[in-house]
């Protein structure tokens, strides 16, 4: 490898290959292979080209698949095939280390936008070839969101996981340089058969922590790295990984294996990392409550607690627990999560109420998840707004109950035989109610003219003395005959 002029970097000249490359230091959430798509390198030479070239850059590291922040790599910025007579001579290449298998693709967790598909996504992000992408993307993006029955039902604000492209079939993990030695790395192995009870807990929570909008990871190899002393390696299946979007990661022990000095190292090097020992007896709903308390949400209301938002309409809801969810900016995300753990007698959550809470800011989480959704054939509702005076908000209720009606109108309310003689009264709202005339005034018609109304068989309401709205909705309602609950509704 020989090192040349400084430009914009370093400029290296590997096998037949001129690399202009540059140092990086690692970041919180990078990957080797989601640098280097960042960087749009993978697209430059084949993937064993690539591998070669990133293992002679950073000869020092004993494992480019485990880098942690802070760490210093070299990474090529761009590569280009040197003329014939300018290949350096080399001795003839060594045969290489066996390459370190990788149980699972790398994958990013990635929110739908609107309008997207898969297919815009990953020509988006990777520029994937079309043949790569049904020949083998579509089966792996398949295999890891397992819950999606129909990759063309993808909705804004959704989270998935995206294998990143080239995959691990495509691009190997680096291998590493040299062996460490043994002390270096610490295998906490699972048992050789993970409790049943223990798995179908781990596949609850992975559910519930899914429809949060947060990353469970419960297969393959986690690396812990130890700054420079080493690294721990957890096996997923009895240690779930969940990678939470405030940037902390949480370590869920199924079976109460992890030492605690072992469990005190990882806490101590890293402070974005939490343990949460699981009990045996254990149940869904108090190790819910335990990771959940360990996940440095703002808040997390416990089983009755009350959750109150003051507005318009003022809310008071409660759960089995409900997460205050740190806010993001964009405004595309929920800001509290309720999670109601239900069993065959309780009912769900209308869907109703799931879809108006959504606009609240509010996500209600039924698990396990029963048939409460959207049913087809059905117009999407309309929130009742109340206007910004009483004539406003008496033509919305109007229409909201779908009531023909006019407005500032003239009506004949007496016509004699000969028609010499003809009464019009101006009115402000008049409708039909069933079979008969009605008037709704807000301006305030005299005594003597309601009375002649009355006479001649007209439904007469008066709100010009009421000011306050919710009294101004409840007498309107009562006088069109629809039937209506007022005060305290409980919905969750």
């Amino acid at each position: 490898m020989v090192k040349t002029a400084e430009v914009e970097g370093h400029i290296y000249d590997i096998d037949n290959k001129r690399v202009q490359a540059q140092t990086y230091i690692v970041q919180k959430g990078d990957s080797l292979w989601r640098i280097l798509r960042k960087k749009r390198l993978l697209n430059q030479g084949k993937p064993d080209e690539l591998r070669s070239i990133l293992r002679q850059l950073n000869k020092s590291l004993p494992n480019l698949d485990l880098i942690y922040p802070g760490q210093e790599i070299v990474i090529p910025l761009r590569i280009t095939s040197l003329p014939p007579h300018s290949v350096s001579q080399k001795p003839s290449p060594q045969k290489q280390a066996p390459v370190m298998a990788s149980p699972d693709p790398e994958f990013e967790m990635y929110r739908v936008r609107p309008g997207d598909s898969l297919f815009r996504i990953a020509k988006r992000l990777y520029n994937i070839p079309n043949e790569d992408f049904y020949d083998e993307y579509i089966e792996l993006f398949k295999k890891m969101n397992p819950t999606l029955t129909n990759l063309n039902d993808l909705y804004a604000g959704q989270v998935i996981k995206l294998p990143v492209y080239p995959t691990r079939n495509t691009i190997k993990p680096i291998e590493q340089a040299f062996s460490p030695k043994p002390a270096e790395s610490i295998h906490i192995e699972k048992k050789e058969k993970v409790s049943k009870k223990a798995n179908t807990l781990a596949n609850d929570l992975g559910k519930i922590f899914a429809e949060v909008g947060e990353e469970w990871i419960q297969s393959g190899d986690h690396f812990v790295p130890l700054d420079s002393r080493g690294s721990i390696n957890l096996k997923a299946a009895s240690f779930p990984i969940i990678y939470l979007q405030n940037g902390q990661t949480v370590i869920v022990d199924l079976n109460n294996e992890l030492p605690k000095d072992i469990g005190s190292l990882i806490e101590s090097t890293w402070t974005n990392y939490q343990i949460v020992h699981l009990r045996g007896k254990e149940d869904l709903r108090s190790a819910l409550a335990r990771i959940l308390s360990m996940c440095d949400y703002p808040k997390v209301f416990e089983k009755g607690e009350p959750l109150e938002l003051k507005g318009d309409i003022n809310f008071r809801v409660t759960g089995d627990l409900i997460v205050s969810l740190p806010e993001n900016g964009s405004g595309s995300k929920p800001t509290y999560v309720v999670i109601n753990l239900i069993d065959d007698y309780t009912e769900p959550t209308s869907w109703l109420v799931k879809r108006y809470f959504e606009r609240e800011g509010i996500k209600i989480i039924d698990y396990p998840p029963r048939d409460s959704t959207f049913p087809g054939g059905i117009d999407e509702s309309e929130i009742f707004e109340g206007g910004t005076d009483p004539f406003s908000l008496i033509e919305k209720l109007l229409a909201l109950t779908n009531h023909n009606f006019s407005t500032q109108i003239e009506i004949p309310v007496y016509q004699s035989h000969k028609a010499d003689l003809r009464v019009n009264i101006k009115v402000d709202f008049f409708l039909r109610i069933g079979e008969s005339d009605a008037i709704i005034d807000l301006t305030g018609l005299t005594p003597e003219i309601v009375s002649f109304l009355e006479e001649h068989q007209f439904s007469y309401l008066s709100l010009s003395a009421e000011k306050d709205p919710l009294e101004l909705v409840a007498k309107t309602l009562e006088f069109l005959n629809v039937q209506f609950g007022n005060g305290q509704h409980s919905f969750v």
